[in-house]
């Protein structure tokens, strides 16, 4: 399984490494006030692609810590469960004068 999971990671290098390769040519970002980011287009794509997977990291942020503090405290110790003082008695169902709408 360890040589099956490096295998997995050299082919996964191998395509990111071509796919860099193959978008070599500069490229410019126009971003706001007139400014400019040049770069091989293969950086940005990396950038964009870090920069949404650090957002959606911080979006699930406050979930995972909810749920750590819900692992971290001890649920409530249940109550004894206490027999009622009388039977609860129900009528039969009767729908148009027949027992149970037969």
């Amino acid at each position: 399984m360890r040589a099956f999971n490096w295998f997995v990671r050299l082919i996964l290098f191998l395509l990111f490494f071509g796919l860099a390769l193959n978008n070599l040519e500069p490229t410019v970002l126009h971003l706001l006030f007139g400014t400019q980011w040049k770069a091989p287009l293969f950086v940005l794509l990396l950038a964009a692609f870090t920069l949404g997977a650090v957002l959606g990291a911080l979006a699930m942020l406050p979930g995972w810590m909810r749920a750590r503090r819900q692992r971290a405290t001890p649920p409530p110790a249940a109550k004894p469960a206490t027999a009622p003082s009388e039977p609860v008695r129900t009528a039969p169902a009767v729908i148009d004068g027949t027992p149970d709408g037969v």
